[in-house]
């Protein structure tokens, strides 16, 4: 249920932590969420609960693209992120052919490479086509 209640924060949080990296905001399903660590922060009385999950982040059919680590503190009246760590990824090899486009040109040269080739051969096919 936490995790559920969480995933639109954890939505946001990797749409800027992986800007960088890709054309596109990679998408958070609840079962690719592990939950690392749970407490309850003032004792059993508290609704104050400090909570620690472990994410792997996909793109497209369900390419990982990554594992993240997050920390929340959840009070009754807020959702507050207390530490985020970006551990791995996005990795080349883990990416299909068809889907290196995914990767920015500055994060992977050989997408770059790939999307120069393949502007290259769509304009020759136009081209062949006139």
């Amino acid at each position: 249920m936490l995790v559920l209640q969480l995933l639109p924060y954890m939505n946001d949080r990797l749409k800027t932590a992986y800007f960088s990296l890709l054309i596109t905001s990679p998408q958070l399903y609840p079962y690719l969420v592990q939950v690392e660590h749970i407490e309850r922060v003032n004792g059993f009385r508290s609704f104050g609960f400090r909570i620690t999950l472990r994410a792997f982040p996909t793109v497209g059919p369900h390419i990982s693209v990554g594992e993240d680590l997050f920390t929340y503190r959840i009070s009754s009246s807020q959702v507050e992120l207390v530490e985020y760590k970006h551990i791995k990824g996005p990795e080349v090899h883990g990416f299909p052919p068809n889907y290196l486009d995914m990767l920015r040109k500055d994060t992977n040269e050989a997408a770059f490479f790939t999307n120069l080739l393949e502007l290259w051969r769509v304009s020759l096919y136009n081209m062949t086509r006139i």
